[in-house]
C-alpha cells in the first residue's frame, strides 16, 4: 500500500514538471510569435556593424548586410514621427549599405531599423543613436588664438596659441610681394609658422580661420568665421651710442672687450676669455628703460665656431635679474633678429654664452643690440 502511494506521488510530480516546462516554452515562443510561420522561425537578419556618421544638418547611416534575403529597410526616428522605407542596395566595393538623411534639425536622434525580405518577414529591431550638428554648435567654436604675428626677414612669422582638441587645422590667407594670394594650412601641433615673401608694405594684415571635426566619425568639417590680424612691422633698432658694456670675461692676452659689440663695426669683436671657459657673460646698460621686442646680433666672420647656446636676462636696477629665456644663435654671418617670447621693458640686459658651434671653451661675437617693433 505504501509503495502505491509513493508511485502516485512520483507520477504527480512528473506531471507537474512536464506542465511547468510546457508553460515556460509557451511564454518563450510568444516572444517570437511574429517570426513563426508554419512551425518554424523565419526572421530576417539584422544589420551588422551599424554606424552613425554625424554631419551638419545631416547624417549618414551605414551597415553591412548580414542576410542576403533582406530586400528593404524601414527606418524610424523622432519617436516614429519620421520614417524612410528604402530598398536594400549594397555598394559593390565596400559591401555596405549607406543611407543619407538630409535637412535634419540640430540635436540627438534615436533610430529604429528593421529589415524585410520579399515575403515581408522582418528582422528584430536594431536601435542606434546619433547626433546632428548645426549653427548652435558652430557658434560655440573659437578660432585658434594668435600670440604674435610679426614681419621678419621678408617673412610673416605667426606664433600660435593652444588649439582646441577638436581643431584639425588652421587656414591662413596672405598675399606675397607679387600680389598673389596664398592659402596655407597649419596643423594644430605647430607652434610657429613662417610664411615667406610676405608683402608687409602693401597689405600688413592676413585672414585666418580654424577647422573643426567634432567627432572621429564626422562627415563634415566646420569652420570659424575669418578673422583679420594686423601684422607687427619690421624691427627698429635702438641707438646704442650712449650704451656701456661690462669689462669682464674677455681675452686678456689680446684685449677685445665686450664694448666692441656696441660700436656698429663688424670687424671689431668681443672675444671671450680663453682660460675661463663657459659660461661667459657680458652686461649692457642702455641708460634708459626700453620696451624690447627682441635682440639683434652679428656672428664673427669668418664663421669659426660662433656663439650657439645663450641665455638672456634683464634688470631695471642692475641688481635683480629676470630670465628672458634660453635661445640658440644661428650659425649665419649676416645680421639676425631674435624675437623674445614676449615683449619686455628693462634698462640692463645680460648675455650668458653657454656653448659654441665647435664645442670649444671660448668664442667671439661681433655685434649685439635690442629692437622694438
Amino acid at each position: 500500500m505504501k509503495l502505491k502511494n509513493i508511485n502516485k506521488v512520483k507520477h504527480v510530480a512528473g506531471l507537474f514538471v512536464l506542465l511547468t516546462s510546457l508553460i515556460a516554452c509557451s511564454k518563450m515562443d510568444a516572444t517570437y510569435v511574429d517570426f513563426i510561420k508554419k512551425g518554424s522561425i523565419t526572421y530576417v537578419g539584422t544589420p551588422d556593424s551599424l554606424k552613425v556618421y554625424p554631419g551638419k544638418n545631416r547624417l549618414k547611416l551605414e551597415w553591412l548586410i548580414s542576410d542576403p534575403t533582406a530586400t528593404r529597410a524601414q527606418i524610424y526616428w523622432n519617436n516614429k514621427s519620421d520614417s524612410l522605407n528604402i530598398p536594400v542596395v549594397v555598394d559593390p566595393v565596400t559591401k555596405k549599405m549607406t543611407v543619407w538623411l538630409n535637412n535634419l534639425r540640430e540635436g540627438s536622434y534615436s533610430f529604429q531599423i528593421t529589415f524585410y525580405d520579399k515575403d515581408n518577414n522582418r528582422s528584430v529591431v536594431s536601435n542606434t543613436i546619433g547626433r546632428v550638428y548645426g549653427d548652435n554648435y558652430v557658434n560655440t567654436l573659437l578660432t585658434r588664438p594668435v600670440k604674435s604675428a610679426i614681419f621678419r626677414n621678408d617673412s610673416l612669422v605667426v606664433t600660435w596659441g593652444a588649439a582646441d582638441l577638436t581643431v584639425v587645422a588652421t587656414e591662413l590667407n596672405y598675399n606675397d610681394k607679387n600680389g598673389q594670394l596664398h592659402t596655407a594650412i597649419t596643423p594644430p601641433s605647430e607652434i610657429v609658422t613662417k610664411f615667406p615673401n610676405y608683402s608687409m608694405a602693401a597689405y600688413g594684415t592676413f585672414q585666418y580661420r580654424s577647422l573643426y571635426v567634432p567627432d572621429s566619425l564626422a562627415i563634415d568639417t566646420f569652420y570659424t568665421p575669418y578673422q583679420t590680424v594686423k601684422v607687427t612691422g619690421p624691427p627698429i633698432d635702438y641707438v646704442r651710442t650712449a650704451w656701456t658694456a661690462s669689462e669682464t670675461d674677455y681675452d686678456l692676452t689680446n684685449p677685445r672687450m665686450p664694448k666692441n659689440v656696441l660700436d656698429g663695426v663688424q670687424g671689431t669683436i668681443w672675444h671671450m676669455d680663453k682660460v675661463k671657459g663657459y659660461p661667459q657673460q657680458m652686461t649692457v646698460d642702455m641708460k634708459t628703460e626700453n620696451l624690447v621686442n627682441g635682440f639683434f646680433y652679428n656672428q664673427r666672420t669668418a664663421l669659426d665656431g660662433p656663439v650657439k647656446l645663450v641665455e638672456l636676462l634683464s634688470s631695471n636696477d642692475g641688481v635683480t635679474w629676470k630670465s628672458l629665456g634660453a635661445y640658440t644663435f644661428e650659425n649665419i654671418g649676416t645680421k639676425q633678429y631674435l624675437e623674445l617670447l614676449e615683449p619686455s621693458t628693462f634698462r640692463y640686459f645680460r648675455l650668458i654664452v653657454r656653448s659654441d658651434y665647435k664645442n670649444g671653451t671660448a668664442t667671439a661675437l661681433a655685434e649685439l643690440g635690442t629692437y622694438r617693433r
